[in-house]
């Protein structure tokens, strides 16, 4: 069986911070679209449980290994960790076969035809000529590759460093260099703002490297195509708190309509919400952005205002 995983740490500084919504979201993205056997993992120690995905502590490898030209001061993410997953015994952690894929992803396609395939490892193609790999999709038969984890050293990496862009993926880079099996637009794996984008027979995954990241894109209504495809699947029943002065009426009906599963609130009424709220919206659309994405098509809006945000 496949195991589907992607990794969740915290990096103080960091360039976007992650958390347990955009894990559960990148589970029902790959649930929608993958339909050989598999299992969802993600890698962490910052929960205990999560519905329907196993947790795999990490294994801590080369954690505290920075380079040199990726620097954390910049709030680059620090990735070498990921290295783990080449160690010869990769199979007692993380499965027989595994696909390893950045959480900041959009899907909409398929994944089937991207991971039914015999290569014992393959590796998202590197967004320029001079890059030969990128880190946010591998994968491969545990064990495969072993020299990657076990030729590892601090001094490597930062010569890696000076190669090639990245963390993990330099290294990788430098270690493997060209000729490994790879995905690329060609396949429908794609990244934000790339010119190639288009020549994609079909967009099935699209990474973004930098900021922004998908939730970013959701938020100021940037792409309609990450609209669309950004979002949990759709369950439970969400109550919307909006800036209309008809609010608290609305919202005294609404609750005689049953239980909610979340809130959605405009900063206002959320500092009279008894209980936590799940989203902050600045307005009803961005409300209405925020209530999909977070999968639900069951919901009330109270306070309803028309306010549209310029900048949405």
């Amino acid at each position: 069986m496949l195991t589907a995983l992607t990794w969740w740490w915290s990096q103080p500084g960091g360039r976007a911070t992650y958390t347990r919504d955009h894990v559960l979201v990148w589970a029902d993205m790959v649930r929608r679209h993958l339909s050989i056997p598999h299992r969802l993992a993600v890698v962490t120690d910052l929960v205990e449980e999560l519905p329907g995905i196993d947790i795999i502590s990490p294994p801590r490898d080369f954690e505290s290994v920075r380079i040199p030209t990726w620097g954390e001061d910049r709030g680059l993410p620090q990735c070498l960790r990921r290295i783990a997953m080449f160690r010869p015994d990769a199979a007692s952690i993380f499965g027989e076969r595994f696909v390893s894929m950045d959480m900041d992803c959009v899907i909409a396609g398929s994944l089937d035809p991207l991971f039914d395939r015999p290569d014992d490892f393959v590796m998202y193609r590197g967004g320029h000529a001079n890059r030969p790999y990128n880190g946010s999709m591998v994968m491969m038969t545990a064990g495969a590759r072993p020299q990657v984890y076990t030729t590892f050293t601090p001094k490597g990496a930062a010569e890696a460093g000076q190669k090639y862009i990245g963390s993990d993926q330099a290294w990788i880079s430098h270690v493997l260099g060209w000729g490994e099996a790879t995905w690329g637009v060609e396949d429908g794996v794609i990244w934000w703002g790339s010119q190639f984008n288009s020549q994609a027979p079909e967009k099935r995954i699209m990474f973004f490297p930098g900021n922004p990241k998908p939730w970013d894109v959701v938020d100021l209504g940037l792409d309609d195509w990450v609209l669309r495809n950004y979002r949990r699947e759709p369950s439970g029943r969400a109550l919307i708190l909006g800036y209309g002065p008809s609010i608290w009426r609305d919202v005294e009906c609404a609750l005689a309509s049953g239980p909610f599963d979340a809130v959605i609130s405009s900063p206002e009424a959320a500092e009279h919400w008894p209980e936590p709220v799940l989203a902050i919206a600045n307005d009803d659309d961005h409300a209405l952005r925020l209530v999909r994405m977070h999968g639900f098509d069951d919901f009330v809006f109270c306070g309803r205002s028309g306010a549209v945000n310029v900048a949405a």
